[in-house]
This record gives structure tokens, sequence and C-alpha cells, in this order.
């Protein structure tokens, strides 16, 4: 199902802090889209913004015509699925409970836990590798079990929408290419909408079709990897020396840093 996602003349903040300022921004549909910019740029916020967690200050997010803020919360939440930075789960709970609530939009006053629900939660945990820790409770987890967990919940809400909050925190890089593959087979399998928050450059130029490049909230540049990623722009919007070649095994950008102690062999100094 297709679905219509963008911000127009978007202002965040919290206090007296306005983190984003008079953005404009539409999400691709069935594509995958991925956020990046240096830390406190507002990466975060935006997408808080994009899934109703923060009042606009001005402007507004649109979904399917409607501005979200007059929407129910469960009719979004059918829609749109998040995986916020640093989730916290209640005490006691076990991975199966936490997961299992993933399912609650889909329960209405009448309608009680089904075999499709049932479905959903060993799928979503299945395809994140928790399955064997299903009856454990969270707070025994290691961070990189925790952190497939919630995306485990994210998963079973089944939406068509799913933002994702840098899903790769705290996972070994064989869980964060996994877990990246997985979007990616949901996003070509079942054309669902993905939006992510990435550090990893190089990981974000693999997996991205469309790329958000964040600078002091607002959007400095923006579209495909290789249209996008250069070295003059990961100067502006990280402030670092680098090269731009292209990754031997995908094509896309990768983004080499020069660092203030390796440079080339041919511009080494011989002593």
């Amino acid at each position: 199902m297709t679905h219509d996602l963008h911000a127009t003349d978007l202002t965040l903040g919290y206090a007296d802090n306005t983190v984003v300022g008079n953005l404009d921004v539409t999400i691709l549909d069935g594509r995958i889209t991925v956020i990046v910019g240096a830390n406190a740029c507002g990466k975060s916020t935006l997408l808080r913004g994009l899934a109703r967690l923060l009042r606009p200050r001005s402007g507004a997010v649109i979904l399917d015509g409607a501005s979200m803020q007059d929407m129910r919360s469960v009719d979004v939440a059918r829609v749109l699925g998040l995986l916020p930075q640093s989730p916290v789960a209640p005490d006691g709970i076990t991975v199966g409970d936490l997961v299992g609530r993933g399912r609650y939009p889909h329960q209405g006053w009448f309608r009680r836990w089904s075999a499709e629900d049932d479905d959903a939660v060993a799928g979503a945990l299945e395809a994140t590798g928790t399955i064997d820790l299903v009856d454990r409770r969270i707070a025994e987890l290691s961070g990189g079990q925790r952190q497939r967990v919630w995306v485990a919940m994210a998963l079973a809400q089944d939406t068509d929408l799913l933002l994702l909050d840098e899903p790769t925190t705290f996972l070994d890089i064989n869980h964060q290419v996994e877990l990246l593959d997985l979007l990616t087979d949901l996003n070509r399998v079942s054309g669902k909408t993905i939006v992510i928050v990435l550090h990893d450059l190089n990981l974000a130029c693999r997996y991205a079709d469309h790329i958000i490049a964040m600078k002091d909230g607002t959007v400095l540049a923006e579209g495909p990897p290789n249209e996008v990623i250069d070295a003059a722009v990961i100067t502006e919007v990280f402030g670092l020396s680098c090269e731009v070649v292209p990754d031997p095994v995908s094509g896309t950008p990768m983004v080499v840093p020069r660092g203030r102690h390796h440079a080339r062999k041919s511009e080494a100094v011989t002593t």
C-alpha cells in the first residue's frame, strides 16, 4: 500500500531550543531513506517529528493527506512504526511480552489475540535471531541482544512505514549488516518504506536509495548516494577531511577519513 509522508515548513525543538527550522522533507514511498549528519544536527529530532512524538512549533507533518496532529494515535500506529533511540522497557518484562506489544495497534475493542498475532511475533523473533530469548527478561540481556529485541517489536507491528533511530547501536558489525539486509528484504519483498538514522556513512551509502544529509537543523543535501556523497559534502556536514572512493563490494561511495596520522604513502615525510 502506498503512503505519502512529508513535512512542510516544519520547526521542532525542546523548551527554548529550536533544533529543526522551517524544514521541507518528503519521504520517498517504497524506498529506503537514510538520514546522516553530525551529532546534534537534528536527525533524531526530525525522526521524532515525522513519527508524531514531537509536536511541531510550526508547519506540519502530513500523512496521506492529513495532518498527523489531527489523527488518532492508533490510526497512525497502524501505518507507521518507530524504533526510537534508547527505548526503555517496563521492569520485569520478558522478550516475548515486549515483542507482543508491537501488535497492540491491531487490537480493537472486541478483537482478541489471534493466530495472526502469533505469526507476526514469531516471524519478528525469527527474523532478528531472538527467538531463543523469548522467555528471558529484558534486563538480563546484553546491549546487542536488547537492541535486536526492540527491532523485533517494531517488526511485529507490521506497518507499511518503518522509522528507526540508530538501530545498529550496540550491534557488532555482523549483526549490523544482518539487520540492514533484513530491512532491505522488507523493502524489496514487501514494499515497506523505511527511514533510518545512521552514523556509519559507508553503510548508509550501501543501503540507502535516498540520503538526507543534515547540518544545524537544515537539509544540506539529499538524493541518491552516488549523486550526493562526495568529499565536499562530507567536509561541510562533518568537518572531516576525507577522500570518497568507490566501495569495492557495492560500488557506492565509500568515505575514507584522512586523519592527521595516516597520510597517503606518497605524501608521507621520510626521515
